[in-house]
């Protein structure tokens, strides 16, 4: 807006995880007021070397999608006004849309409770996603994004693998001891679960679809934020990802079958390719090992990634994907 200008910028209050997130008060002076521009706004920026190393380089796909992809997509997710990225020293920028003020959104966290309307709506905003990309026809260009695979080969160069076993000791009171007994089964498993994203049909999937990054808008809407791991890989990940971590282990037991039909359909709809349940079901348990190898390494980051939750969040995610892996005999599937 021509003339519009910031004359004085307050910091909120925030926090620091996988990247350093703040939210700012915008003071405008009388062109900016009289375009009415926004008078809070939520950064992502990633000041220290180990945020540069955990979700810096993802940075540029993330900033790409939500300024390029995100208008096109009808579901409820941030708007970003600016994003940019440091290519010598890696520091990146987003400046996005504050949901708390603009959406009264309420962040999900570990004791959020789901409840089933809820849940339907975080399937159909995930079949919406994977729908609209899944045939190379889309005429919006996502080959900008990383493979997942490459997400995931990167974690492993990180030495993932050593904090997922020291998690698996120290997480031993919260895991079925079914599961536990298989440990040694899980990364193989897990390592194999990310080469079927190169073999079966890719879209755009958000990839880090826990509880903690779904909001709820004051009109009941489910939302979702944090795309810092948007990639091009198989719909299975987020469809077993989200359904093991955002719903309460009773809770999934008793609609996990209705929400992956209900995700077959709304898929289905969405991309004009029917989608079988006996094939979500399949995928669904297939990559429930990637979904835990998210939250291990969590509770026990390697020297080389930051402190990203609290731990009783992490404690929690690891015994509702263990309890799920057990409920469906993941780990002798292996």
């Amino acid at each position: 807006m021509p003339g519009a200008r910031v004359e004085r910028i307050s910091v909120l209050g925030g926090d620091n995880g996988s990247s350093a997130r703040r939210v700012l008060a915008l003071e405008w002076n009388q062109e900016g007021q009289a375009a009415s521009l926004p008078e809070r706004v939520f950064t992502k920026s990633t000041p220290t070397l180990p945020m540069r190393l955990s979700a810096g380089k993802a940075a540029p796909a993330e900033g790409r999608f939500l300024t390029d992809l995100r208008p096109h997509l009808p579901i409820e997710a941030p708007q970003c006004f600016y994003t940019g990225r440091d290519p010598v020293g890696g520091r990146s920028l987003h400046l996005m849309n504050d949901l708390t003020h603009e959406r009264g959104a309420t962040f999900c966290r570990a004791d959020s409770e789901i409840d089933r309307a809820q849940a339907e709506q975080i399937v159909d905003t995930l079949a919406v996603l994977h729908g609209t990309f899944l045939h190379g026809s889309c005429t919006l260009d996502s080959s900008f994004l990383r493979t997942y695979e490459n997400f995931f080969d990167a974690a492993a160069r990180n030495n993932i693998e050593a904090g997922h076993d020291e998690a698996m000791i120290r997480a031993a009171h919260v895991i079925p001891a079914g599961v536990l007994a298989r440990k040694a089964s899980i990364w193989p498993s897990a390592v194999e679960a990310a080469r079927m994203h190169g073999g079966s049909p890719r879209t755009v999937i958000h990839s880090d679809v826990h509880l903690g990054n779904w909001y709820i808008t004051e009109d009941g809407r489910m939302g979702l934020s944090d795309w810092a791991r948007v990639c091009r890989g198989f719909w299975g990940r987020d469809l077993a990802y989200s359904l093991m971590t955002v719903l309460a282990i009773e809770d999934r037991r008793a609609w996990e079958q209705a929400l992956i039909e209900r995700y077959c359909h709304a898929f289905s709809k969405q991309s004009g390719t029917a989608l079988e349940v006996n094939d979500a079901w399949d995928a669904y348990r297939a990559q429930a090992c990637l979904a835990l190898l998210m939250w291990t390494p969590t509770l026990c980051p390697p020297p080389t990634l930051p402190d990203m939750q609290p731990e009783a969040t992490s404690l929690e995610m690891i015994k509702r994907i263990t309890t799920a892996m057990d409920d469906h005999d993941v780990v002798t599937m292996a």
